[in-house]
């Protein structure tokens, strides 16, 4: 066997080296690693335009974001999206159609033809499941309701693409009609439904009990198979005219359902994190700036336009649907983006030579800049609604007060809260829920305060104490009797809303006994400094009652268990 090209190694070396610095820096300012790895990509594709041609790092990002959708499909929680697939196939139906639409008619405005316009409006109008599904993973999301309701969207949208892209690909220059479209349109939908069925129905049939019995004869073999079924569903797909980005997720979903898929995770991730790099940084290198340049404030402007109205569209929809403002808002950071698939559906209609490479430029362009910012806006979501809300209360009070008195009003089921020494509990999710119990069960006064509308309701018909509106606010907590309350507990795992909680509780009541929970060890000193009196860390308590049943299964003196647990506390700092 000869050697490898030094060559080679070189553009290896330099593809991963340049974005690690890039990502590093990125790091370093507390911004997602993805942004420098893209960044790196423009930098190289610019630089050194051989790296976007070379077909070996092609396939290398090809299929690193084979392996991305695939995991991704194997984390996807069905049983929690069927749940709420009310609000995800509404919500999913109406962002996509009236995205198109309006996307539509921005592209008209910026003079591109009716038929490029139309194309433009379907390319753009998904969001990235790829990026926002690992920054939800990075948050610790996946199980919130935000999370689960932004993971359905993206699912949905990810089998909407399956339509999408027969659309683009059964375009040609010779069917350019209105009703070849139309015809074009209706068929592709009926199709991909067929073809989305059919393969739920063979798989649920099939892949467990294969899965089942290789497992079960070797993990060596098993880990081979597992990667050989990636690359057999990759090739199935294609001979079925199926997207293999749809292909691969929808096997990752069939598999989430499987004893085995916590191995199989494991057995993926690493090689799909290396891979999934080399796909950022790809996506980076296809920005040619000196073609784009002269273009640049157009697509500028383009941009901020579609993700504009893409976010106002996700915004209204939500409300309407009877969400929370800050629900809304946050669902709305998540999907004003666009789809990497975009990349996709324009490339089709490139080579099918229904638009042209300026009009393929400047949508990708596009793209790409939301795709960079997105990080950004996520990051910074919470402190933009705080300012947003401020504003308003100074310059709109007159939108301040719809908000809060239409918006994100509810009656409470108690009609005057004649209550004092009582908990206060911010955030009725699994935490609060368990907490509240607790106290009902021991007859302890409490009111608890939530703005998740199902879960108020839901808490409602079980005749909790609970107020539905932002913890955060300092009205909501005025209502909820802090300046009488003995304590305070923040089970609420938004670290931003926790901060405004205690200022705000504080201003009412500086006497109150505040109790947090945070996920990281960081953020201790800062509750700390903010004034709560007792820092709860789950995790940390989780592993506190795992070690005192070790204690005792080997017999330990309890004395010396409790004190042994003490000093753990104290090299943690929660004491």
């Amino acid at each position: 066997m000869g050697d490898i090209p030094l060559s080679l190694i070189v553009n290896f070396f330099l593809f991963l080296s340049v974005p690690f610095v890039f990502g590093a820096v990125a790091k370093r300012f507390k911004t997602s690693p993805l942004i420098g790895y893209i960044i790196g990509g423009i930098v190289l594709g610019n630089l050194f335009p051989g790296f976007a041609s070379n077909i070996g790092i092609k396939n290398f990002a090809y299929f690193g974001i084979i392996l991305l959708l695939f995991t991704i499909g194997l984390e996807t929680n069905f049983a929690r999206l069927f749940n709420l697939k009310k609000y995800i196939i509404l919500g999913g139906t109406l962002q996509l159609l009236l995205s198109v639409a309006a996307i539509t008619v921005i592209s008209l405005v910026f003079r591109f033809n009716f038929l490029d316009s139309f194309l433009i409006g379907i390319a753009l109008s998904s969001s990235s499941t790829t990026i926002v599904a690992k920054i939800i993973q990075d948050r610790g999301e996946e199980s919130s309701f935000i999370g689960s309701i932004t993971m359905g969207i993206l699912l949905f949208q990810d089998i909407a693409f399956i339509p999408f892209l027969i659309i683009f690909t059964s375009i040609t220059q010779n069917s350019l009609s209105f009703w070849s479209v139309f015809v074009n349109i209706i068929v592709s939908v009926l199709k991909a439904a067929v073809i989305i069925s059919g393969l739920f129905i063979l798989g649920e049939k099939i892949i467990p009990v294969t899965f089942n019995r290789i497992a079960r004869s070797s993990r060596e073999l098993f880990d081979v198979f597992i990667i050989s079924f990636i690359f057999f569903v990759a090739g199935f797909s294609m001979l079925l005219n199926i997207p293999i980005l749809i292909g691969v997720f929808v096997a990752g979903v069939l598999l989430a359902q499987t004893m085995e898929h916590y191995h199989i995770f494991s057995e993926v991730r690493p090689l799909r994190d290396i891979l999934g790099v080399i796909f950022f940084v790809y996506i980076g290198t296809n920005i040619k700036l000196a073609l784009i340049v002269t273009h640049l404030p157009a697509i500028l402007l383009f941009t901020i336009l579609v993700v504009a109205i893409k976010a106002a569209i996700v915004l209204g929809i939500f409300l309407a649907l009877r969400f929370h403002s800050r629900t809304s808002f946050s669902l709305a950071a998540y999907l004003f983006q666009i789809d990497e698939d975009a990349f996709i559906l324009m490339s089709s209609a490139l080579l099918n030579g229904l638009v042209t490479q300026q009009t393929y430029l400047f949508v990708i362009t596009a793209v790409l800049i939301t795709l960079t910012i997105t990080p950004v806006f996520i990051k910074g979501k919470d402190k933009a609604y705080r300012s947003i809300r401020n504003f308003m209360k100074k310059r709109f009070p007159f939108l301040e007060n719809y908000v809060s008195l239409r918006i994100d009003s509810n009656k409470s089921p108690i009609d005057e809260l004649q209550i004092k020494n009582h908990v206060v509990i911010c955030g009725y999710g699994r935490i609060g829920g368990y907490i509240g119990r607790s106290l009902m069960m021991a007859d302890i006064p409490y009111i608890a305060i939530d703005y998740n509308l199902f879960i108020v309701e839901k808490a409602k018909k079980q005749g909790v104490n609970i107020i539905y509106g932002d913890p955060s606010d300092i009205d909501i907590l005025d209502y909820a009797q802090v300046d009488k309350a003995i304590i305070l507990v923040l089970a609420l795992p938004e670290k931003n809303i926790q901060e405004a909680v205690i200022m705000n509780a504080k201003k009412l009541n500086r006497n109150i006994y505040i109790i947090g929970r945070v996920h990281r060890q960081e953020d201790q000193t800062r509750m700390k400094d903010l004034g709560v009196n007792l820092v709860v860390q789950p995790e940390f308590e989780a592993s506190l009652s795992i070690i005192k049943k070790i204690y005792l299964w080997h017999g330990i003196d309890k004395t010396e268990i409790v004190n042994k647990i003490k000093r753990l506390k104290i090299e943690h700092g929660l004491t």
